[in-house]
């Protein structure tokens, strides 16, 4: 699963027009690197929408999220107001793209599953706009059969892996599993919402 060519990094492409950008953060310790993101998203034009697994409220505070998102983060389904734009169901209709950063182990198994029982899982599921996921986990996680077969699967639907890159991990222990960098995540953005032009 060495993805090398994914994790070169690259000049970032003009951004052509805004978008509509779903970012899913899931409970990784990395999850409060998705605030740099969305704020380099934003800083491109892109309309920002973001939802947050239960797990990442550990690590990150949905008002931060909304703050740079200047819109709600979608939480849970018990937030939804029928025939809102902001529900999964309309995030995942007016979605050009899916991002999900970080993605944890647990969130590839219940995408390559088909689960869902929560707002992010369900919208991967519902939307048809590409899906891009950048992976942190601790390396042993990322190299086990199951996410290695979890990953596999998901590529096979068009499922776009970005990372992870190897380092330091939170852990303490040395190798793959770190989130990429958020300027070579925005630069993927801007290839995939190019590429749907």
């Amino acid at each position: 699963m060495d993805q090398q060519a994914d994790n070169k990094k690259g000049d970032s492409l003009p951004s052509k027009g805004g978008k509509t950008i779903i970012v899913g953060v899931t409970g990784s310790i990395a999850a409060y690197k998705s605030a740099e993101l969305i704020s380099q998203l934003r800083q491109r034009g892109h309309s920002i929408f973001v939802i947050m697994s239960a797990e990442a409220k550990n690590f990150i505070t949905s008002l931060t999220l909304q703050t740079l998102s200047c819109n709600p983060v979608l939480e849970s389904f018990s937030e939804e107001k029928p025939g809102s734009p902001c529900s999964h169901i309309g995030l995942a209709d007016k979605a050009d793209l899916l991002l999900i950063a970080p993605a944890t182990a647990s969130t590839l198994a219940r995408l390559a599953y088909g689960f869902a029982d929560d707002p992010l899982s369900a919208v991967a599921l519902a939307t048809r706009a590409p899906i891009l996921i950048a992976p942190a986990m601790n390396g042993k996680m990322w190299e086990h059969p199951a996410t290695c077969e979890n990953v596999k699967t998901l590529r096979s639907r068009g499922v776009v892996f970005i990372g992870p890159s190897s380092g330091l991990l939170a852990c303490g222990y040395e190798g793959p599993g770190r989130l990429i960098e958020s300027d070579v995540i925005v630069h993927h953005v801007e290839n995939i919402l190019l590429q749907k032009i």
